[in-house]
């Protein structure tokens, strides 16, 4: 008779790391373009709460932000993390351009449009090409505090978001994050970060590696940088 706790012991840890593996709430939505229909998960928040849009990297889906979202939900973050279009579930052909588009159009506007952007502002962060994305759409839109680049490069498949961090957020701010060994961002945000206007950090950790991969070797600390740069900027005194 002595095995049947061990038994029980066992069900209930596979059930508990089951239980504690489900995503949080949220609501999978679709934004019918002209050419595509595109998809993302909505993490509501309070009324007026800061929203993060994420943007994910190339060959990647809206899924690789899973590791942050428990924590940017407990911050009180609501979010939009988004496939953006040929990635994931969303359709369409991967042109740089209509991506810049969706994001600071077509899906700030979805926010806009459904009351999820109130006085908390926003702010958008990305991975690789994701994280130039994300850069050159926040420059596009007014309102947009600032963006977290993880891994940006100075030209991804003709994605080149330098000159929108130097003019288009010269008033706004940026976190700038890669790795040591990965040669290319990290040259890429040095460079970036001596031609800023505006509220810019930069952080290179040691390592090679890339974008949403950061999470993998230095999630803490990635996580922590993240999470405190978000406080500085969505404190009550800028609000």
């Amino acid at each position: 008779m002595r095995p049947k706790p061990i038994i029980f012991s066992l069900l209930l840890t596979l059930i508990t790391t089951a239980t504690a593996a489900q995503p949080p709430p949220h609501d999978t939505i679709t934004l019918t373009r002209a050419d595509a229909t595109l998809a993302a998960d909505h993490y509501p928040a309070e009324t007026d709460a800061p929203v993060i849009l994420l943007l994910h990297m190339l060959n990647s889906e809206r899924a690789a932000w899973d590791p942050l979202i428990p924590e940017l939900l407990d911050a009180g973050y609501a979010l939009l993390n988004i496939d953006m279009r040929g990635h994931g579930e969303s359709g369409g052909t991967r042109d740089w351009d209509v991506i810049i588009n969706d994001v600071a159009f077509g899906w700030v506007g979805w926010l806009l449009e459904e009351g999820h952007l109130g006085d908390g502002g926003l702010a958008i962060m990305g991975g690789s090409i994701g994280a130039n994305v994300a850069i050159i759409s926040c420059a596009q839109v007014e309102f947009c505090r600032g963006a977290i680049a993880l891994s940006p490069g100075l030209d991804y498949r003709g994605v080149k978001p330098a000159p929108a961090l130097v003019d288009g957020l010269a008033d706004r701010a940026a976190l700038l994050v890669a790795a040591q060994h990965d040669a290319s961002s990290s040259a890429a945000i040095r460079q970036m970060f001596l031609n800023a206007k505006g509220d810019v950090s930069a952080r290179l950790y040691r390592g090679r590696a890339h974008g949403t991969r950061l999470f993998d070797s230095e999630y803490e600390s990635v996580s922590g940088l993240i999470l405190a740069w978000l406080a500085e900027h969505f404190s009550s005194d800028d609000q």
